[in-house]
C-alpha cells in the first residue's frame, strides 16, 4: 500500500510542472521570449529530482527484509587415537671415560704403553618404551 501511495505521488510530482506549463507558452519564441516549457524550469528540475529520489527509494526497499538463518557451525572431527605397542629402542647415552693407559701396537715395538685423558663417549643403551595412545589426524 505505501508502495502505491508512493508511486502515485512521485507520478504527481513529475505530471505537476507539464501540466502547469501546458496552459503557458510553449516551445521557443523568437523574439525576446523563453526557451523552456512554462516559467518554473527551475522549480520543475527540482520535482524532478525529488520525484526520482521517492521513486528510487520506493522500489530499492520494495521486498520486505528477509534474514537467512546463521550457517551451521562447522566441527572438525576428533583426532584418531592409534595404540602403539611398547618397543625397544636404541638411544646414546653420554658417559665419562677416565684417563687410563692403553697397551698400543704400532708394528715396531711390543707392549708400547700410551696414556689417554679423560673423555666422554656416547655409549648405545637399548631402553623399553612402553606402549601408548596418540592422537593422529
Amino acid at each position: 500500500m505505501r508502495k502505491r501511495i508512493a508511486i502515485i505521488l512521485a507520478v504527481g510530482l513529475f505530471a505537476a510542472p507539464m501540466a502547469a506549463s501546458a496552459g503557458g507558452h510553449g516551445g521557443y519564441s523568437g523574439h525576446g521570449g523563453h526557451y523552456g516549457y512554462g516559467g518554473n524550469s527551475a522549480g520543475a528540475f527540482f520535482a524532478g529530482i525529488l520525484g526520482g529520489a521517492i521513486l528510487g527509494t520506493v522500489l530499492s526497499h520494495s521486498y520486505e527484509q528477509a534474514y537467512a538463518p546463521a550457517p551451521r557451525a562447522y566441527y572438525a572431527p576428533p583426532p584418531e587415537q592409534v595404540w602403539v605397542p611398547g618397543r625397544y629402542e636404541t638411544r646414546y647415552e653420554r658417559q665419562w671415560v677416565p684417563g687410563h693407559w692403553e697397551a698400543a701396537d704400532d708394528g715396531y715395538s711390543r707392549g708400547r704403553k700410551v696414556w689417554i685423558s679423560g673423555h666422554y663417549e656416547d655409549f648405545p643403551a637399548r631402553v623399553w618404551l612402553p606402549g601408548h595412545w596418540e592422537e593422529r589426524g
